[in-house]
């Protein structure tokens, strides 16, 4: 009972959702995001134990804690060589984010098959097994019931739980995807789509991800007795054709002169400080999609987590509905509306659907994209290793705009 309040506390303490939480965190970690981090990051010893992982994620999904805000400090206390793995799992979050920007057509062919599966399969003996942790697999069963409680799971718990799903009790991978992002505080579409596409073999052609007994129990710390069989061979899905990716969408910026609001979402938290520079902004309106969440069943707790962010990190004001963003835009005059690029997922869809309502007002909506985004995005063509070779170049520039302030 100590044990498990304990656990509780560090939970609750992580998930506070606020910019001196997350600075404190990450002031935590630093310390470890070297050559600690390189050789302990694949163990996962349970919610109970000290993490072997950073647990920045909830704040990096939001941007309270942006990329380049987490590798200007940790680079002021490693070098990169250290680093390098700490870095690379950083920018492995920017590399899923660009290259579904790249390849849109992958979210909308993902988000088709959920509607349908989920009308199929909702009440199936083994999906619901599966979601409620009743499998008989003991590792499956107890991450299963670690992501409800607590949302949140180590990435290498992830990794197996996605295989066991997919190759073992051979549920579509889809489902999986929608359930990790409805119950992850740190979910992200993108990173979430795309490696359960990767588990699944689709990612990378002839390339799956097999979770195997004696890997789980070396890196569990043999917390498991890994019952139940897992699947020897993985499944052989149809590797449908990828799309062609495209060109980084150029943003259409406007006019000098007009009478600018800046519309802040907690998808990227960190736009508050950077679009100011670029536009004088009259007002700030937050935006929080309270019946869009509800709609695709997200959990209270991150929804809770997500609107608090917000609140605290963005403008004094929040809208929960377009009608109230319409009130707002016409009580400021406003001529315009600057917000950060939505990256592919349920935003984009949230913008256009606002873009409509403003129309009728006569007010645009322009995009604003980080230099971070801007730099590395159009990179992220092929495969995290050809990615990586722009990585140098967006810490050179960091270190850079360091410099110079």
């Amino acid at each position: 009972m100590i044990v498990w309040f304990g656990s509780l506390v560090r939970l609750i303490k992580m998930y506070l959702p606020s910019k001196d939480s997350a600075r404190n965190a990450l002031s935590e970690f630093i310390p470890k995001a070297g050559r600690e981090y390189s050789t302990g990051r694949n163990y996962d010893l349970g919610p109970d134990a000290e993490s072997t992982v950073s647990k920045l994620s909830p704040y990096m999904r939001t941007r309270l804690l942006p990329e380049w805000e987490v590798l200007t400090l940790v680079l002021k206390s490693h070098s990169a060589e250290d680093a390098s793995k700490f870095i690379d799992e950083v920018c492995w979050r920017t590399y899923w984010k660009g290259w579904l920007q790249l390849r849109p057509s992958i979210w909308d062919d993902y988000r088709e098959s959920c509607h349908r599966l989920l009308e199929e399969i909702s009440d199936e003996t083994a999906y619901r097994a599966a979601i409620e942790g009743r499998t008989g697999i003991d590792c499956f069963d107890a991450w299963a019931n670690e992501l409800v409680e607590t949302h949140y799971l180590h990435n290498h718990a992830r990794m197996w739980f996605a295989s066991i799903w997919i190759h073992t009790l051979k549920l579509p991978w889809e489902l999986g995807a929608d359930w990790f992002l409805r119950h992850l505080i740190d979910g992200d579409p993108a990173s979430n789509t795309l490696s359960w596409r990767w588990v699944a073999g689709l990612q990378t052609q002839g390339k799956t991800y097999l979770a195997r007994p004696d890997n789980i129990k070396k890196y569990t710390n043999n917390r498991f007795e890994v019952t139940g069989d897992l699947a020897a061979e993985p499944i052989e899905l149809d590797y449908p054709e990828r799309p062609n990716h495209r060109d980084l969408p150029q943003l259409k910026k406007p006019d000098t002169g007009l009478r600018l609001g800046h519309l802040i979402k907690e998808e990227d938290l960190s736009a508050a400080q950077w679009i100011k520079p670029l536009y004088k902004i009259a007002s700030s309106l937050n935006y929080f999609p309270a019946q869009k969440y509800r709609a695709l069943n997200l959990a209270s707790e991150i929804m809770d987590f997500r609107r608090k962010a917000l609140e605290a990190n963005g403008a004094e004001r929040t809208a929960e509905d377009l009608e109230k963003i319409v009130e707002w835009a016409r009580a400021e005059k406003l001529e315009g509306i600057v917000v950060a690029e939505p990256t592919i997922g349920h935003w984009p869809e949230i913008i256009v659907e606002l873009s409509q309502c403003l129309k009728h007002e006569g007010i645009e909506i322009y995009k604003a994209r980080h230099w971070w985004d801007e730099t590395l995005f159009p990179h992220a063509t092929h495969g995290f290793f050809r990615f990586k070779k722009a990585i140098p170049m967006a810490v050179s520039r960091l270190t850079q705009i360091n410099a110079n302030q």
